[in-house]
């Protein structure tokens, strides 16, 4: 089947797979998200990017269809938007799909931008006849009590975290292991949350690994892949993770997807002196 691509999304193929990113919103960030580097290379990293002041973070959501299965991959920032957004539903409509049509629902971590979609502004569910799978590690971490040290921001995304888990009950279904459906497995990431995972789609000779939060502000953690940035729980572990997984998706060139990559999303990693630079996927208006 061919079809012309979208204006709004962006469309390819893995294998049996239609892979689609959409573009939920793009959210003002400061310099101030990155740690653990110099302010001055933040800087100079910022200015040679050629990208406007304040940065911007880019946020995408990942669907994929094949094999009688229409699967959400996170589902943007929903009801805690405020501004930004969203433009999911927006870009389900354009390809034709119905909240109704979504048959499961993985989830990558537990952050506000990644299961806010999940409700609505009254907190009602909006997918209904979705299976929602959900690390088991994230449950259990941003289910319990929020620690007495969490700074303002720790304790606003327990609070969202909370909010969602309130509302959506036992259709949140604790993903054990690493086997998930056919053609999709979890690739722990640990750091950025404690189980932090991307998924990895394969079908025949194409795969995908879509890593999630791996990088938030792409022109400075590509090519200096130790900075961390404010949102971690474990920074050092996050970085660590960063590093390892640039490494191995550089030497097997797999095509990667990353929720905070510029839209549309996907691309190849490549080794660049001491760190790494990113190599979009090219644009094609048939799928």
């Amino acid at each position: 089947m061919t079809q012309r691509q979208p204006a709004n999304v962006h469309q390819m193929r893995i294998g049996d797979f239609i892979l689609t990113t959409l573009l939920d919103a793009q959210m003002e960030g400061s310099f101030g998200l990155i740690q653990s580097i110099s302010e001055e290379e933040v800087q100079r990293l910022h200015t040679e990017s050629r990208r406007p002041t304040p940065p911007r973070v880019t946020l995408n959501a990942y669907l994929l269809q094949g094999r009688d299965r229409t699967v959400l991959v996170d589902t943007g920032i929903g009801a805690f938007a405020g501004d930004a957004g969203p433009y999911l539903m927006e870009g389900l409509e354009r390809i034709g799909v119905k909240p109704a049509d979504i048959d499961t629902i993985l989830i990558t971590h537990m952050h506000p931008d990644h299961v806010g979609g999940l409700i609505d502004t009254q907190d009602q569910p909006v997918f209904p006849d979705a299976a929602i799978l959900v690390p088991a590690g994230e449950l259990d971490y941003w289910g319990g009590d929020i620690p007495e040290d969490a700074s303002g921001m720790l304790t606003n995304q327990f609070h969202a975290a909370h909010r969602v888990l309130a509302a959506m009950g036992s259709r949140m279904q604790r993903l054990e292991g690493t086997d998930v459906l056919p053609g999709i497995t979890r690739v722990p990431l640990p750091g950025h949350t404690p189980d932090h995972s991307g998924y990895r789609v394969f079908s025949g000779e194409d795969r995908v690994l879509l890593w999630t939060d791996i990088v938030h502000l792409p022109h400075i953690q590509f090519p200096r892949p130790d900075a961390t940035v404010a949102f971690d729980v474990d920074p050092d572990q996050a970085a660590a993770t960063r590093q390892r997984i640039m490494a191995e998706v550089a030497e097997s060139g797999e095509l990667v997807g990353g929720h905070h990559v510029d839209f549309p999303g996907v691309g190849y990693v490549a080794v660049d002196g001491k760190g790494y630079r990113f190599l979009p996927h090219v644009w094609q208006p048939l799928v």
